[in-house]
């Protein structure tokens, strides 16, 4: 029973591995029994052709890809034409890809949902507090409607409470909803969300790309002490 869990759980860690090129990275992250990989494109500083190769590379050893450009307005560093971005990510399923993120505020999210085959993480983050769980349960629910795989919704964690508010969307849509909250008092919602029904959660394999973001080492040593890994 406890490994059938411990299964489940893998397969909810989207691994983020550190700028490397694409053979090396895939060798690095099947090294760590990686099952999930983000790919953070606008942090690895791939080309288009690179950035098939990554997916390509992965998928031929069984991980699966999620792509990401995630835009300067949300915690990342791509900047150009949305258009640019869709057709990459668009490319990136086409090479393997088992899914892409876009932000909730893209302004061509609903093309993308379409596009994409329902294939999208659509992603909202807030860096400056966590809302209300009305506020929180309401973005979900329309991501939901719109047709997202997966909804992942990141706030900021001001108080310990910030985590009950955020983690409860996880229990309302299992296995469709990542839900947590960033900062040092929010590392305990990346521990909890899978716990809870949370579709993926995220952990770094070099040096964290968000606030209060966990290692894979961390994340699964927590688990280990809540007597859920062995």
């Amino acid at each position: 029973m406890q490994q059938a869990v411990a299964s489940r759980l893998l397969d909810r860690v989207a691994c983020i591995p550190e700028p490397a090129p694409p053979s090396q990275l895939a060798e690095a992250v099947a090294r760590e029994g990686c099952r999930v990989v983000e790919l953070r494109l606008d942090l690895l500083g791939y080309g288009l052709s690179e950035a098939q190769r990554a997916v390509e590379e992965l998928s031929s050893r069984g991980i699966r890809a999620i792509a990401t450009l995630r835009d300067s307005r949300e915690g990342g560093r791509y900047s150009g034409p949305d258009r640019e971005k869709l057709d990459t990510l668009l490319s990136l399923l086409d090479h393997g890809a088992w899914l892409i993120d876009v932000e909730y505020r893209f302004s061509l999210l609903d093309e993308a949902l379409q596009a994409a085959r329902g294939r999208v993480i659509v992603s909202m983050h807030d860096f400056r507090w966590t809302p209300p769980p009305e506020v929180l349960y309401s973005y979900a629910g329309d991501m939901i409607r719109r047709g997202a795989a997966v909804v992942k919704v990141v706030t900021t964690a001001k108080t310990l409470e910030d985590n009950w508010k955020v983690l409860g969307i996880n229990s309302r849509w299992p296995g469709r909803a990542a839900a947590f909250a960033m900062g040092r008092l929010g590392r305990l919602s990346r521990i909890l969300a899978p716990l809870m029904g949370g579709a993926l959660t995220y952990a770094s394999l070099g040096e964290p790309v968000a606030p209060g973001q966990l290692t894979l080492r961390e994340l699964l040593q927590a688990w280990r002490l809540m007597g859920v890994l062995e």
